[in-house]
């Protein structure tokens, strides 16, 4: 199978998953009533939490698939960390949460992120010691989920179009490189689901549906990935 395919697959299967998903989700947040905060622009339908849910099956659905097995065993570290901000999120979007616990949920994320159980840390500067280099990375990637997300609560919609177009550079800027190609997947993977869920947005609102927004689960796998995506994009094209 070419590499174009791949990756147009990358990009298609989290999005039409989102569709599927959708549907099912809206189901189980009415069932137990979890209920989103009403937006101006939604108004007229009902706005239900869990909608990170479908982005979260989606990535990991797309990676399982088209990863090779030596990509996909990269890729083991940002699935747990994603396993970890799922679990979290039904907590969070369910407003069960205390605040030590959300900032304690986003730290175990980039430490798995950046730990790499199987391959060890990135060494990004060279010049310092690794455990500066592991500081600085954990650093990088808790201070670019919290400011993803507070930037999100001003202009979301924005938001989720520049993670689009961000992914979509990086899978273009991965995609040459056979050694980096399962990044170039995840990238594709990210820009696919988000995709489906903004597009998903506007069609559950055209036939009055419910719809399942994505909340802190769904805004903090985003921010995941691309500060992820960021530090491999440093890795391979070293800046100091």
């Amino acid at each position: 199978m070419s590499t174009t395919i791949i990756v147009l697959l990358a990009y298609l299967v989290p999005l039409i998953t989102v569709y599927i998903v959708q549907p099912s989700v809206a189901k189980v947040a009415l069932a137990k009533n979890f209920i989103a905060e009403p937006e101006e622009r939604f108004a007229g339908i009902p706005l239900l939490s869990l909608g990170g849910v479908s982005m979260f099956i989606g990535i990991n659905l797309s990676v399982s698939l088209l990863c090779t097995r030596v990509g996909f065993l990269s890729m083991h570290a940002v699935i747990a960390a994603l396993i970890v901000l799922l679990f979290s999120g039904f907590i969070i979007d369910t407003s069960l949460a205390v605040r030590y616990f959300r900032f304690s949920v986003k730290l175990l994320a980039a430490i798995l992120v950046v730990f790499r159980f199987h391959e060890g840390a990135f060494q990004l500067l060279p010049n310092l010691p690794v455990w500066t280099n592991i500081l600085l990375q954990i650093g990088f990637l808790v201070g670019f989920m919290l400011l993803y997300h507070r930037l999100t609560t001003y202009k979301k919609t924005l938001l989720l179009l520049l993670a689009i177009a961000n992914a979509l550079a990086f899978g273009v800027i991965f995609w040459p490189n056979q050694h980096e190609f399962h990044w170039s997947l995840l990238a594709f993977s990210l820009a696919g689901s988000l995709s489906g869920i903004m597009t998903y947005a506007r069609y559950a609102h055209r036939l009055n549906k419910p719809l399942p927004l994505i909340g802190h689960t769904g805004i903090y796998f985003t921010a995941l990935l691309l500060g992820t995506l960021w530090l491999t994009f440093f890795r391979v094209h070293p800046i100091f």
